[in-house]
């Protein structure tokens, strides 16, 4: 019955809807497909038809594919993958293998564990996955909602593997640099700005934004062991694209030879 049902939502977008759509090859899935757009205000949001994936979750597969010179699905049977999402079509397409884990954040539930066969229930600033774990850990619209950010990033640098890469997409504006909404410092939060709210699939309230990344993102993550750089992926085929703009990605690496340094939260970044 729920097939039937999604089969209907997806032929309801294209007949009220016809002028936003377009046909394409899903990188994510791997086949023809029609990119639909659900909403005619959010008509560069166009999500593939079987797989649902985003623009932004075929960028990050295709600066995966690009950087390690291969298909997901075949660099999966040799290489560990972990993603902070338990929502995302990589997710959908993946769950179940031996070589891929993935994890969502609940907090009435132990940290730690498995709340399902295919999935952790993890805090980011605390993993409690071994160190040198993963080849590639994924994630998309995650970092700004983590109170301790550094914190995060630090502990995705713990778990990966020496020359391990972190493929990963934030709301991003290149034109500032990088500012907390909150002050952490404390115990308690210290509101420096109106809250701020983005649609969360764990919490119908949404995910408070604490963290909004700019320019200077990638000098901020080189204390913490990484060499990264921003991806900018413009792909017409896989309707890969922001309004017309390429889609931003980053893909920070890891330095094996590089203890990493917790930069103290918030340091110079609560000017506004």
């Amino acid at each position: 019955m729920s097939v039937i049902r999604k089969l209907f939502h997806k032929l309801a977008a294209v007949l009220f809807h016809p002028g936003f759509h377009t046909l394409g090859f899903c990188n994510v899935c791997d086949r023809p497909t029609i990119f639909i757009c659900d909403l005619v205000a959010d008509r560069w949001i166009r999500k593939c038809c079987w797989c649902r994936s985003t623009p932004e979750y075929r960028a990050i597969v295709s600066v995966i594919e690009s950087d390690v010179g291969e298909k997901l699905a075949r660099y999966v049977e040799s290489k560990k993958i972990y993603e902070l999402s338990t929502t995302s079509p990589i997710f959908r397409r993946l769950r179940g293998h031996a070589n891929y884990e993935a994890s969502g954040y609940f907090g009435d539930k132990p940290f730690g564990t498995k709340v399902t066969g295919h999935y952790w229930n993890q805090d980011l600033q605390h993993l409690t996955f071994p160190t040198h774990s993963f080849d590639t850990v994924i994630s998309s619209e995650t970092m700004e909602h983590v109170r301790l950010p550094w914190q995060g990033f630090a502990e995705v640098w713990r778990v990966l593997k020496p020359g391990g890469s972190y493929i990963f997409t934030i709301p991003y504006r290149d034109e500032r640099k990088t500012l907390s909404r909150v002050d952490t410092k404390g115990d308690q939060d210290v509101f420096l700005l109106d809250k701020t709210y983005h649609l969360d699939p764990y919490d119908p309230q949404g995910s408070l934004v604490y963290t909004e990344f700019g320019k200077d993102l990638p000098d901020l993550l080189t204390p913490l062991g990484f060499d990264t750089e921003l991806v900018r992926v413009h792909d017409i085929r896989a309707d890969i694209q922001d309004d017309l703009r390429p889609v931003s990605v980053f893909l920070a690496r890891k330095r094996s030879a590089i203890q990493p340094r917790i930069e103290p939260q918030g340091a110079g970044l609560y000017e506004q």
